[in-house]
Parts: structure tokens; sequence; C-alpha cells
């Protein structure tokens, strides 16, 4: 049985352990698969350097990348239309806002009425004054109507009259007539007898002179009579030569009834336009006061709230700034390029601007529009330039404008600030002939 044991025991290790040439083998294996894994790794990764190397010479042969970029924008300052407490602030910072939406409330309890008063008391006078002319011109319509009647009637009493006393001459004028004709015959009689001798020529000469007082008297009568036919033709036609006229006339009385009517209306129509007017300005005063009351703010145009400078219990000035609103609409970006480089880029140069941290959305196209170089270094207009080491790397300012369909498409979440203030990475795209010619 011992021998046995000992004899299967070296059997049994003759099994369990390999010989010394099996070891080198396997060694020898093992060592040559993990060559061939590093070689394979060593061979992805200079094939990936070699590529990058490839795409960064070819990126620098082919584009200008900024130094630094910042999104610039433009600022509109909400500024207080009067003085007052604010009671209301219905925005806070980075809160997106359309246009016309409510931004303060202001109130003025110190506001007066006193404007409005004044304008109502002086529309209370014109109104009673209009009234007044408004009684006035019916009274002096009757009272025309009636002059009117006075001066018919008195044109055909002046007519009447008239024609009786031309009526009353011409019978005169008849016996004017018939004694001129005595006198005559008289006288012809006398004339006969004192040329027989019968009688003396002083009856002679008294008949003579008798014949001519009755023709002077037919003379005289027919003037009178000629002077109440013209009067007669006057009365008719509105005219007095007997009398000088009067305001007792009713004709004069008359005429200025009618221009006074006419004056009335004027005035009537100049009190209503007042009165219009003066409505007009009550309601603007009243509007006036209130504003001044309660005085809302509203956004100018649509943005964001960029600052908010206003809070609600505080007296402000007229004039005094409340916060500040930008548009989104309105941006840029503000570049720095190595001076060397800045002259392959031109005005209208293309640009694409990758904002830091945002990834593919932060993608926007747009153009170069200003190009300021000395930055730092020239104060303009003046003799002296400054002095700078030579060593200090030198910039130029590039200002790139957003492309209208690039600023639309941007996402606007409410609180980015229409990302004005982010840093991006300018890359302007330039020919390579244009760079060797640079260089």
């Amino acid at each position: 049985m011992i021998k046995r044991t000992l004899v299967s025991q070296p059997l049994e290790s003759t099994k369990t352990q390999p010989l010394p040439f099996q070891r080198a083998e396997e060694i020898g294996s093992r060592k040559s698969g993990r060559s061939l894994f590093s070689n394979v790794a060593l061979l992805l990764l200079s094939t990936a350097l070699l590529s990058w190397s490839i795409r960064l010479i070819q990126s620098q042969l082919t584009t200008i990348s900024s130094v630094d970029a910042v999104v610039n924008g433009t600022l509109t300052d909400i500024r207080a239309p009067q003085e007052g407490v604010i009671s209301k602030v219905a925005i806070k910072t980075g809160q997106s806002l359309s246009s016309e939406k409510e931004l303060f409330v202001l109130k003025d309890r110190r506001a007066s009425q006193l404007q409005t008063q004044e304008i109502s008391s002086r529309l209370n006078q014109q109104e009673a004054e209009l009234e007044q002319a408004q009684a006035r011109l019916p009274r002096k319509m009757l009272l025309l109507n009636v002059v009117s009647r006075e001066a018919v009637n008195q044109q055909k009493l002046a007519v009447s009259e008239n024609q009786q006393s031309q009526n009353q001459l011409l019978s005169d004028i008849e016996g004017a007539k018939s004694r001129c004709e005595l006198a005559k015959l008289s006288y012809q009689r006398t004339k006969f007898l004192n040329s027989q001798g019968a009688i003396s020529r002083a009856n002679l000469d008294t008949a003579e002179i008798e014949l001519k007082q009755r023709k002077s008297e037919v003379k005289s009568l027919q003037a009178k009579l000629a002077t109440l036919q013209v009067n007669e033709d006057a009365v008719r036609g509105g005219l007095s030569l007997s009398r000088t006229r009067s305001n007792y006339d009713p004709s004069i009385r008359l005429e200025e009834l009618q221009l006074q009517i006419a004056e009335e209306r004027q005035g009537i129509q100049i009190f209503k336009r007042k009165i219009a007017g003066t409505k007009a300005e009550l309601s603007q005063a009243k509007k006036d006061f209130q504003r001044k009351q309660g005085a809302t703010i509203k956004a100018p145009a649509a943005g964001v709230v960029w600052r908010v400078t206003a809070q609600p219990g505080k007296f402000v000035q007229q004039g005094e700034s409340l916060g500040q609103v930008a548009s989104c609409k309105q941006r840029w970006v503000d570049a720095w390029v190595d001076e060397q480089k800045v002259q392959l880029l031109q005005v209208g140069s293309p640009a694409e601007i990758k904002l830091n941290g945002m990834g593919s959305s932060g993608t926007l196209k747009g153009k170069v529009s200003v190009i300021r170089s000395g930055i730092g270094r020239l104060a303009a207009g003046e003799d002296v330039a400054i002095s700078m080491p030579p060593n200090l790397p030198r910039q130029t300012q590039v200002r790139i404008d957003l492309d209208a369909g690039s600023v639309s498409s941007e996402p606007s979440e409410s609180g980015n600030l229409c990302r004005i203030g982010y840093t991006a990475r300018v890359t302007f795209p330039v020919r390579t002939t244009s760079l060797f010619a640079g260089l």
C-alpha cells in the first residue's frame, strides 16, 4: 500500500506541472498578443492625430478666429413721464416683453383740479353768454318786423302827404293863373285908356306891376310843384330831402336792426366755436388729471427687461430712469481679432458666431459691419499718440451685425436677457489665396 502511494504521487505531479518548453511557448504567445493590440491602438491614435492636425492646418489656412467676442445690444431707458409714487411694478429682470405691455403705474395724489375747475367756469360763462345771445335774437327779429311795417307805413304816409301837397299846389297854380290872366286884361285895358288920355300913367304902372306879380306867383307855385314831385320820387326810393334823417326815422332804425341781427348771429356762431374748443380743452384737462393721478408706463417695443431700478412706494421725479429694456432684434457681436490677420477681413465679410456653452443651438450668422483698430493705443483727434510696449498683443475690434433670419430663428427663453453679454467664438471664412497674399 505504501508503495502504491509513493508511486502514484509522482505520476500525479507529472500531470499537473507543465514542462519547461511548454511554459516558453505560452509566454511567447502572450507577448505576441499584447504587441498586436498596442500596435493597433498606436496606429489608430496616430491616424486620429494626423486627421486632427490636417483639419487644424486646413482651418488655420481657410478661417480666421477671434481672440474674444461678446454679444452686445441696444438698451432703452424707461423714464418717468411725470413725478409721482410707484404704485405697481409689473415686470422683473429677465422677463420677455411684448410691445405696449404694462411696466409701471405712477400715482400722484398731489395732482390739482384747479385747471379743470377754471376751464369749467369759463365754459359755464360762455354757455350763459350764448343763451343770452340766443334769447336776444328772437326779440330783435320781432322788433325788425315791427320797424319794417313802420317803415312801409311811413313811406305810404309821406307819399300821400306829398301827393296832397301837389294837389293843393295844382289848385293854387290854377288860381294864380286865373289872377294872372285877370291882371293881364286889366293891364291891357289900363294901357288902352292911358293911350286915350282917360287915365293917368300911374294907373298904368300899377296895372303893370300887378301883372308881373301874378306871373311871378305862378312861377313860384310851379317851382314848388316840381320840388314836391322830386320829394315824392325820393320818398318812394327810401330817401328824404325835406329833413335830416335821425334814429327816429323807421328806415334808419330798420337798417340798424338788420345790422344788429347779423352781428348777433355771427356772435352766436363765435360762441358756439368757443364752447366747442373749451369743451375739448376741458376733456383734455380731465385726461391729464386722470393721467397724473394714475399714469401707466408701457413698453416702447418688444424685448426683455435688462434692469429694474424702481420699486413700489418709491417717489420719482419726471424724467428719472425706472429701468432698461433690451431689444432682442437690435443686437450685434463685438469680436477682437489679431491685428496681423484683420487685413484679410473687410466690411461685408461673412461670420459664424458660436456662443460658449450653448452647443449647436447657439450658432448665429452675421456679416462684418465695422472694423475699428487702435483700441487702447490711440486717442482719436489728439496730436499725441499713446506709446505701447512692442511685445504687447495688438488686436482690432470687429463688429458683426447678425442676420435677420439668424436672430428670428434663435430660441428666446425668459431670463436669458437676449444673450447680451454672452461670450462667443467668431469664425471668419477666408480664401486661401487671400491668406497667402497676406503672408
